[in-house]
């Protein structure tokens, strides 16, 4: 991902103002104008991102060549021309997330270990000896089958109406033109530069044309010069500018992340790692959630998988905040998807057979404020109530809005109702009757109707 111990390089700049919501009558949270191109996305809220690669035949994560010092030469000839993905089930992986309730999904194309998952034709992109194009299909034994990974997924996805996105890493460890520096790379030359730059625009048209994707997911820009590139700080502003731009000159309607240089802006929309923010920031955004503390499959991390209830919160706090919930998974060498993967999916999947609308096309809590036992998503004439802390004495205040009536509030799992005190223009908040016994102990959500 985008560093070995997931730095917060991005922050918050502004948080969106509280206004009194004059039709009704209560505080709410401003919302953003949505463009036209990503109402789809704002509507979906819910993605799974799939880190899959050379590091995922040797199990130590994404980062693995860099952390452990791997040259490389040794990490190609030992660990990327032995990566070997026969098993690789893309009906499978997009069977699971739909079963999660996940409407668009995001691969890496290439990440910062620079093979490319796709047969590309950019010279450049060659190997340590400089002779073989540094790809799955050209690199490793699984080339000889033929198979194409990126659009056997893309397929897979179009068909069952889930929208493809694709992951691609601006720093390059493998590439000619470059050097690890830390957690950076460094340029050799300022005319290698130029040469790399021009030559990433070359692969991203290559993979615009062939899988016609919906998302371009851009890694590896977190240092940066604000001003004048150098050899160490070789990445600007002025070039995410450029390959926004480039990106969006592909295909109009693409979405294109912060991180094509983040912090100053660019991009469709914000994307914070590992981590929500307090208040919804003031454009549309996405979190990225791993479901260990691994990306790219790590052996050791096997039994340490977050569990389905923090996966739920997570997404629910998300969609509070008006924001997009990509959740990752990382598939083995051979391509099989991890049985701690399957179980999470299928947990939350449960959840949001039941539960989903109380997650899509909604928008933020309205009333501001952080209830301390959950929270509020909103959508059309509905308020979502989403408790994770259920009273004992079988009583929940709730806010409401002052100048609207109730027309019923119910359960959202159930359809059973609920009865209420306080159902009146003018009152701000009402008391809810509830069972003793907690409906659902991962959140349990309310509905509460307004005429």
């Amino acid at each position: 991902m985008t560093m070995k111990k997931s730095k917060k390089v991005w922050s918050l700049l502004l948080v969106l103002s509280l206004v009194i919501g004059m039709a009704a009558g209560g505080v709410q949270s401003q919302a953003y104008s949505v463009p036209s191109n990503m109402k789809w996305w704002t509507k979906d809220r819910f993605g799974m991102f799939i880190h899959f690669g050379a590091y995922s035949y040797y199990g130590h994560g994404e980062w693995a060549m860099q952390t452990e010092g791997i040259s490389k030469q040794k990490y190609q000839q030992t660990v990327a021309a032995k990566f070997n993905p026969t098993k690789f089930n893309a009906n499978e992986i997009v069977k699971y997330a739909k079963l999660a309730g996940m409407k668009y999904i995001v691969i890496t194309a290439k990440h910062h270990e620079g093979m490319a998952m796709w047969d590309t034709n950019v010279a450049s992109f060659k190997d340590y000896t400089g002779k073989t194009m540094f790809s799955l299909q050209q690199y490793t034994p699984f080339g000889k089958t033929g198979r194409d990974v990126l659009m056997e997924l893309k397929t897979a996805c179009d068909k069952a109406g889930i929208k493809f996105g694709l992951y691609y890493s601006i720093i390059d460890w493998n590439h000619s033109s470059q050097t690890i520096n830390g957690d950076f790379t460094k340029m050799k030359s300022m005319a290698a530069r130029t040469a790399y730059i021009r030559d990433m625009k070359a692969q991203l048209k290559e993979l615009v044309d062939r899988y016609d994707p919906a998302i371009m997911w851009f890694d590896g820009d977190w240092t940066y010069s604000r001003k004048a590139p150098t050899l160490a700080k070789w990445w600007t502003k002025a070039d995410g500018k450029d390959l926004y731009k480039y990106v969006k000159s592909l295909k109009s309607s693409i979405l294109v992340n912060e991180r094509v240089c983040r912090g100053f802006k660019l991009g469709d929309f914000e994307c914070p790692e590992r981590s929500i923010p307090e208040k919804a920031p003031s454009r549309p955004w996405e979190t990225c959630q791993s479901m260990n503390d691994a990306w790219g499959y790590k052996k050791d991390l096997e039994n340490s998988y977050r569990s389905y209830k923090y996966l739920i919160r997570e997404l629910v706090d998300v969609a509070s905040k008006s924001g997009n919930y990509l959740l990752n998974i990382g598939p083995k060498g051979d391509g099989t998807m991890t049985a701690g993967s399957k179980k999470a999916l299928r947990g939350i999947g449960n959840w949001m057979k039941k539960n989903g609308s109380s997650i899509y096309a909604t928008s933020g809590n309205p009333f501001g404020k952080v209830p301390s036992w959950g929270t509020y998503t909103k959508k059309g004439k509905n308020v979502y109530v989403h408790v994770t802390k259920w009273p004992k004495n079988k009583k929940l205040t709730v806010r409401k809005y002052k100048n609207k009536k109730l027309k019923k509030v119910y359960l959202l799992e159930s359809g059973k109702k609920i009865s209420c005190k306080g159902n009146k223009k003018g009152k701000t908040k009402v008391t809810l009757k509830v069972t003793k016994k907690v409906p659902n102990k991962k959140d349990t959500v309310i509905v509460m109707q307004y005429k």
